[in-house]
């Protein structure tokens, strides 16, 4: 334990204080701070220590912590736990004190629930936390339990109840990433970072998951430059690591590539870490699960070869599952930015030569791109043909259900851009209804395949997550949940417009249930499902009321529900609460236009101004979080689904 005298300023930035035995040090007098005093360290026992001493009683006492710290104050958690609200030093002396059994537990649940983020190799990561963390694993170990600790407690597990509450956890570890992400980069702090981005994401903070993930592919980045560089700026840089650490580093990079594609799928910010950067980076191929398990590099670590233009003959397999994902959300990016960057509304698009069936042509090109992308993989990894029980008992179940879904919304969101926004109850798959027109005419049957396999796709994830949970496969991440929602929209389109895929979805009010029924699930979970819940239910209502009376919305297209149709895409479900009131005040006008209110009010010797300001002050009066939507729709709990098939 340092003895000397320092300020507690330095002490707490933990540098070294430089003076002459008085205060001020030469760090406060530069910075002009008044207050500087000189102190030695409190005789308490110190961080390290109390770490080393709560490893040794780890070792000797498996049983769960039954003992923390005397806590501030106790609440109850939003997951429902009673827990305590720590001071940070008490935190720091909780995840010391946790059994290792625990722990070890925590992070094979982290490494199945999330199968984008399988960047953790558990032996070195278990040894290092044993034998006494350092603060950066610390920060690792707090971030894996801010997002761990809700599914374990969704899926009622009886061990979980001495883990505290996530925000604990969170608040822990951004609070020691605060000094450790401008430190000299290391692979810990790279993969805390990208955690923290996850949790940030799924509690809707995108700015700050944004950031973290920016911030994460920075270390990362300076971390390989140290490797490569032949005259490194730090002169302690390793530059050959052991296979374990090179083993880490290529799967974190990787992992910095999935969480950059998924927080800006659906936003204008351009990607820090496209393939092309990683191609030329040289970045090796992500090792399998069993290499990565035993520290090995494979022969063809040594190049690049990620393309979605596979071999014919070469497929992959379950226990390349992360390799396989990496292909997937590349191809993920190229569609996303296709639909938002207004997809066939774009300049040009609807021209013949960049009609969807056109070869190629920005859609036939990415979808060709999807398609040799699920050729590339083994005939045993292709839901449904494969059930989920198979790959549940081989402990590979969530990266089986992760690859499908991917395909699956996929496959969804590629077909969805062309077909109408709001259909009659009589219209049978057909291209765009409302302007820009595609300028060329389809093939034979080309709407009728395209809408088989928009509908069958969001049939499967609905049916995908309903068998995964019959095996206990919980998958509840951002992505998964955003899935969910995706199908859900697309069973309520087609429960209310059956002719959209010529009756073939029998089911369409029973999927829809099952993804209701996920998403409630998922919104104690992660914040940002609510949004999406909401979302699906307006969505429906409108469905629901356009079929049942052809004319209350005759002649209106997707231009009347701008809003709405910009939230059905929406991958982060931003809030946008002043613009649903623009948007549906201004279809309230023009509907009062087309059915001729104007003229029987001025019939009548009637005020419409006067009666338009009497309705929006009844409106004001009465909103509620939800915004516009309580101007249009009635109240969520008074809304009843279809839970059976017409």
């Amino acid at each position: 334990m340092r003895t000397s005298l320092s300020c507690d300023r330095c002490r707490k930035s933990k540098v070294k204080c430089h003076h002459d035995g008085h205060a001020p040090c030469q760090r406060c007098a530069k910075a002009g701070i008044p207050d500087c005093a000189l102190s030695r360290p409190e005789t308490a026992i110190s961080r390290s220590n109390a770490r080393r001493s709560l490893t040794m009683r780890r070792s000797v006492d498996p049983s769960p912590v039954s003992q923390n710290p005397t806590p501030v104050r106790s609440s109850v958690n939003q997951d429902g736990d009673s827990s305590a609200t720590l001071s940070e030093s008490s935190v720091t002396h909780h995840l010391a004190a946790l059994p290792l059994g625990v722990i070890i537990k925590c992070l094979n649940a982290f490494h199945n629930k999330f199968p984008e983020l399988a960047i953790l190799h558990l032996p070195t990561l278990s040894q290092n936390l044993q034998s006494g963390p350092s603060v950066r694993s610390e920060a690792l170990l707090a971030a894996i339990l801010a997002v761990t600790k809700p599914q374990l407690t969704a899926s009622k597990v009886d061990w979980a109840h001495v883990l505290l509450d996530r925000e604990q956890y969170a608040s822990h570890a951004k609070q020691l990433l605060t000094d450790l992400m401008f430190q000299p980069p290391e692979i810990y702090v790279v993969q805390a970072l990208l955690i923290i981005t996850l949790h940030e994401w799924g509690m809707r903070d995108f700015h700050k998951a944004w950031v973290y993930c920016g911030i994460a592919i920075r270390n990362m980045q300076a971390l390989y430059s140290l490797r490569i560089a032949p005259y490194p700026l730090d002169a302690g840089a390793v530059q050959n690591p052991d296979p374990t650490l090179r083993a880490i580093e290529i799967r974190t990079y990787w992992g910095c590539f999935i969480m950059d594609c998924m927080v800006n799928s659906g936003t204008y910010n351009p990607p820090m870490l496209p393939m092309s950067e990683m191609r030329k980076l040289k970045i090796p191929n992500p090792p399998s699960v069993v290499e990565y398990a035993f520290s090995s590099i494979p022969a063809k670590a040594t190049d690049v070869s990620l393309s979605a233009q596979y071999h014919p003959r070469q497929e992959f397999d379950v226990t390349q599952g992360f390799e396989i994902l990496v292909t997937g959300f590349d191809i993920w990016t190229k569609l996303m930015t296709f639909i938002f960057n207004d997809g066939r509304r774009a300049p040009g698009m609807c021209a013949p030569a960049n009609c969807p069936w056109v070869e190629g042509s920005p859609w036939w090109t990415t979808r060709q791109e999807l398609e040799s992308w699920r050729a590339s993989q083994a005939s045993q990894l292709q839901y449904p043909a494969v059930p989920v029980a198979v790959h549940m008992v081989l402990s590979y179940g969530e990266t089986f259900v992760y690859l499908n879904l991917l395909y699956y919304v996929s496959t969804l969101m590629l077909h969805r851009e062309y077909f109408p926004f709001l259909p009659t109850v009589d219209s049978v798959p057909q291209g765009p209804v409302d302007h820009p027109m595609l300028q060329a005419t389809a093939p034979e049957r080309w709407w009728n395949d395209s809408a088989a396999e928009l509908f069958s796709a969001a049939e499967n994830i609905s049916c995908l997550l309903r068998d995964a949970a019959d095996c206990g496969v919980h998958l509840m991440t951002p992505f998964v949940g955003f899935c969910a929602f995706s199908a859900g929209y697309l069973n309520s389109y087609v429960s209310c417009y059956p002719k959209m895929n010529l009756g073939r979805s029998l089911n369409g009010s029973r999927d829809l249930a099952l993804c209701m029924d996920y998403l409630k699930d998922f919104k104690n979970v992660w914040t940002i499902g609510d949004g999406w819940l909401k979302t699906i239910q307006h969505a429906a209502l409108l469905y629901q009321r356009a079929s049942a009376d052809r004319g209350r919305y005759h002649g209106k297209t997707r231009a009347d529900f701008e809003i709405l149709h910009q939230s059905v895409h929406d991958f982060r479900v931003v809030d946008r609460s002043d613009l649903h009131t623009q948007e549906l005040d201004g279809a309230d006008q023009r509907r009062n236009k087309r059915v001729g209110y104007g003229d029987l009010l001025q019939d009548s010797e009637m005020d419409a101004n006067g009666l338009l300001n009497q309705l929006m002050a009844e409106i004001s009066s009465n909103l509620d979080e939800q915004g516009a939507w309580s101007q249009w729709w009635p109240p969520m709990e008074d809304i009843n689904l279809p839970h059976e098939a017409p």
